[in-house]
């Protein structure tokens, strides 16, 4: 194994900064109180809350009641799709059971639309081009008066196409139907506006921006407009129960906060290298990009536009080979990513790995659609860095067109 170590999986998740570990550390050390307590310790920790609250506001420019502490981007999905089921279902969102949403949507969203479409629910997936962008005029199509609810990812976890939110809210707003992004992957890499962007309801995530785990937060514009999802002691204005994890928002908002400040120069820093990346992989006959491609990438310079595609997210695939073994091979050699190709079964008793959903949307060929690889980098990559990886990966993918033209030969 390569001494070489290199993390280029960021759109997995991210090292925590040393300065949200010191966050973090004073409350486990000094501002442990529980929040709902009236005696000095809650007070203080109140206190904290109260002013993570407003940091994590200010990076999206909304009122800090109208954020809501959630364990993650799950959670917070899950909360718009079932919250927003339970009202029309009681009849007090005055809707039908249909809603409209996209065929590359994160797990988190797929999967409870689609417990609520085996429910009677009517779903409709709106297709995508090979880049991985919705057609504005089909959304519109799709849109009735009863329509419940639009949800929209913004940036997407395997191709990393960034969606146009402004054109979409519009025709949300036009028909009267509510909104939601799934905003986890965009979120720190690319400027959110709730109030310019006229959204709804907006998920993020902690650990995808150099946060903990296990905290995250949703932005809701009208607590009236959605039923809590976990009910109990009345935290969070009612809408989320349970004691706060105080250490993880305390992390999480300084994460946010920070990232907000770095935003312009990370994403410029990070548009380089992702070029870079995609100039020297592209010299790789057995390679096909997915997602936004090159010249579009380009675009976003020299001045950063936040235009189609994350900054340092690529993805592509490699024809007639196993994503996995290319990840397997990478690390060997001191490289972390991760392949997009099987995300549907990951049962021990069910070993068949299916391709992702998100690629057979964007109509990947089958010589290439088991070969996927995604590479994000992050705040600590490198140019060196995007040498190593683009030469690994060029490597690899010549040892096993070799095997593969060997074992032909047998």
């Amino acid at each position: 194994m390569s001494n070489k170590i290199i993390y280029a999986d960021n759109s997995a998740t991210t090292k925590v900064r040393e300065e949200v570990i010191s966050a973090m550390n004073a409350v486990f050390r000094d501002d442990f109180g529980n929040p709902s307590s009236i005696h000095q310790y809650g007070r203080k920790a109140k206190l904290l809350l109260t002013s993570s609250r407003e940091k994590t506001a200010l990076v999206i420019n909304a009122k800090p009641e109208e954020i809501f502490f959630t364990s993650g981007g799950t959670e917070s999905d899950n909360t718009v799709i079932f919250g927003i089921a339970k009202l029309v279902e009681a009849k007090q969102l005055k809707k039908s059971r249909h809603i409209i949403t996209s065929s590359i949507e994160h797990p988190a969203i797929k999967t409870p639309l689609e417990y609520l479409e085996k429910k009677g629910w009517q779903i409709i997936w709106l297709p995508v081009d090979n880049e991985g962008f919705i057609d504005l005029k089909e959304l519109e199509s799709a849109i009735s008066p009863q329509t419940a609810l639009v949800s929209i990812i913004h940036a997407n976890n395997e191709i990393g196409t960034i969606q146009d939110l402004k054109k979409i809210t519009s025709i949300c707003k036009r028909n009267d139907v509510l909104f939601h992004t799934d905003a986890v992957q965009s979120f720190g890499k690319t400027p959110i506006d709730v109030q310019d962007m006229n959204i709804d309801f907006l998920s993020v995530s902690s650990h995808k921006i150099y946060g903990p785990k296990g905290a995250g937060a949703l932005y809701i514009k009208d607590k009236n407009k959605i039923a809590p999802l976990i009910i109990g002691g009345g935290q969070e204005n009612n809408l989320r129960s349970g004691t706060e994890n105080l250490p993880g928002i305390a992390g999480f908002s300084t994460a946010a906060y920070l990232l907000k400040q770095e935003l312009l120069e990370n994403s410029k820093r990070l548009r380089k290298l992702q070029i870079t990346l995609m100039e020297k992989l592209l010299k790789c006959k057995e390679i096909i990009f997915t997602g936004a491609g090159l010249e579009k990438v380009k675009e976003n310079i020299p001045v950063e536009k936040f235009l189609y595609r994350i900054p340092g997210h690529v993805s592509f695939c490699v024809q007639n080979t196993e994503g996995e073994n290319l990840v397997l091979q990478a690390d060997l050699r001191g490289i972390a990513i991760s392949s997009g190709s099987a995300c549907s079964s990951k049962d021990i008793e069910k070993p068949i790995l299916e391709p992702s959903h998100i690629l057979k949307a964007i109509k990947v060929r089958q010589d290439y659609i088991k070969g996927s690889l995604r590479i994000t980098l992050g705040r600590e990559n490198t140019e060196e860095d995007v040498s190593y990886i683009s030469e690994t990966i060029k490597t690899i993918i010549n040892s096993l067109v070799g095997a593969s033209h060997w074992d032909a030969l047998q």
